[in-house]
């Protein structure tokens, strides 16, 4: 989505504009799969599900010239956000993040006296977070030179409350670790956990706090499609099944465009790579075992590059990485009450549950996950009286796993078939205690995507499927750039470059680097 987006900005801002895609479709990670079943269509978002920050997404639109609203219909989800199961008390006692403030706060102090109160100084917090790091950190690059415009609105604020360690400083709010997790939990999507996050990410629940959660009617392919529509009407030549195979440089160390997978070169002063960011430099060299360039390197390119991509492959390499991903799509003949539109199990182990298990011995009876039922507010995404239900297990992505081949010509998902079964069998187990009963017996199919598929399929590092983790050392500037430093014309677009991750940062990330093009070959 961020290729997607900055490649229509570009297109607008007068350039000429090639883009190329390795698979069939496009917008990455966003799509919607539909499994057809003799009961009828079942539709899943296998990749993002949440709609946060819905007035990025407008924004992105906007600048693209298109009015998102004329073209999408999206719809608030409502009364709650989503439905947490807890497996202190087996599920059987779920607590709703409920939109409307004052039931949330009821519905909080009849779980712990004070928390109510506590609630309403925690939106206020969140609030404050969002309203700081949005706009400073996110919307814009930070730098040393944009510091001084930053401190005066971090009046008031502790620098423990955003840098500390996010469960601890909630204790501030909640006594009973139940309730502290469930502003915590959204922690996984930027590849940390409640207990080696800073607390700023208390903004995530910010968003879903005051803005809410949203989805687009007919799914979010339907965003994927509106994009692709406004891009290719703006004048981006569009190629599918077209991958990338190398990009190419000359002996001034600049791109001078890149080489197909069969072969075909593309002449471009500029490469702006959506591929994710650790894995582009891939492209930039090949070796032989010992140490010299193979035969297979494009003769076009720069030996300086090729040397300068391997040391820089090599580092983003070691780099914390999120976690990998088992996804189970599941197409349900009946209806699931028990469900909201987005649910959370959390384990009853609430720091070890946050290990990512590597092998089945470690995944814990009660393991976290995230289930995605989307008929509770679009009821096109199964026949009617069943469900699609689409479940997210962490796991460690291959950069964790043990005796495994991590390159991408090797190590099939049969390397994840244990964890596979092993967590199915846990979280049918827990949909029994939630009170849905056999789920299983009711499943008419499946399909399974694991971190090896993820690497696969979109090229992510370590099949890590948030990319790299946003941990302290890795946010804002100590994040990869947007342009490389060294290479000139080279820039990167997505989840793993600034500012981060998720649709909304990749869409801002598109708009940074088209900025930042058009400064240096427009201005």
């Amino acid at each position: 989505m961020g290729g997607l987006a900055a490649a229509g900005r570009l297109a607008r801002a007068g350039s000429k504009v090639k883009l190329y895609e390795k698979n069939a479709s496009l917008g990455g990670r966003l799509t919607s799969e539909e499994i057809s079943t003799p009961t009828g269509i079942f539709r899943f978002d296998t990749g993002p599900s949440l709609l946060l920050f819905p007035d990025k997404y407008k924004a992105c639109f906007s600048d693209l010239g298109v009015n998102l609203d004329d073209i999408i219909t999206l719809k608030r989800v409502e009364p709650s956000a989503y439905r947490v199961f807890h497996g202190e008390n087996d599920f059987s006692r779920p607590l709703d993040l409920i939109n409307d403030t004052d039931a949330m706060a009821s519905q909080l102090e009849a779980e712990e006296c004070g928390a109510g109160e506590a609630f309403r100084r925690f939106k206020q917090f969140s609030s404050t977070l969002l309203k700081i790091g949005v706009p400073n950190f996110i919307d814009r690059p930070f730098t040393v030179a944009t510091l001084p415009a930053v401190l005066p609105l971090m009046t008031g604020v502790n620098p423990s409350d955003m840098l500390g360690q996010h469960d601890g400083r909630l204790k501030q709010f909640f006594t009973q670790q139940r309730l502290r997790s469930m502003f915590t939990f959204q922690d996984l999507y930027v590849g940390l956990s409640p207990y080696n996050a800073p607390a700023v990410f208390s903004l995530l629940a910010g968003t879903e706090l005051n803005d809410g959660v949203w989805y687009p009617v007919g799914g979010f392919g339907k965003v994927r499609d509106a994009l692709v529509d406004t891009v290719a009407d703006l004048g981006v030549e569009i190629h599918t099944n077209k991958g990338v195979r190398a990009i190419l440089t000359n002996d001034a160390v600049k791109v001078v465009g890149v080489e197909l997978g069969d072969g075909q070169k593309i002449e471009s002063d500029i490469v702006l790579c959506n591929r994710d960011l650790p894995a582009a430099y891939d492209l930039l060299h090949n070796y032989d075992d010992d140490g010299t360039i193979g035969s297979s390197f494009p003769p076009s390119s720069s030996t300086k590059v090729a040397t300068y991509a391997r040391n820089k492959s090599k580092k983003l390499s070691k780099m914390q990485y999120s976690s990998g991903i088992i996804e189970y799509c599941w197409c349900i003949n009946r209806k699931l009450d028990q469900l909201q539109h987005h649910n959370i199990f959390l384990s009853d182990e609430y720091q070890a549950s946050w290990q990512l298990a590597n092998q089945p011995s470690q995944l814990l009876d009660k393991p976290n996950f995230y289930v995605h039922c989307p008929t509770k507010t679009d009821s096109s995404a199964a026949p009617l009286g069943c469900e699609s239900v689409m479940i997210l297990l962490p796991v460690a992505c291959l950069q964790n796993m043990p005796d495994i081949d991590r390159s991408s010509s090797s190590s099939s998902s049969s390397s994840y078939d244990s964890l596979v079964a092993a967590g199915r069998e846990r979280i049918l187990e827990c949909f029994r205690q939630a009170g849905m009963g056999d789920v299983g017996g009711s499943i008419l199919e499946e399909r399974v995507k694991t971190p090896v598929d993820w690497r696969d399929e979109y090229v992510l590092k370590h099949g890590a499927a948030f990319g790299l983790s946003h941990k302290l050392d890795q946010l804002a500037v100590f994040r990869p750039a947007n342009k490389d430093p060294q290479i000139g014309g080279l820039y990167f677009v997505g989840a793993s470059t600034r500012p981060g991750n998720g649709v909304p940062l990749c869409m801002i990330s598109a708009k940074l680097t088209a900025d930042q093009i058009i400064h240096d070959y427009c201005a």
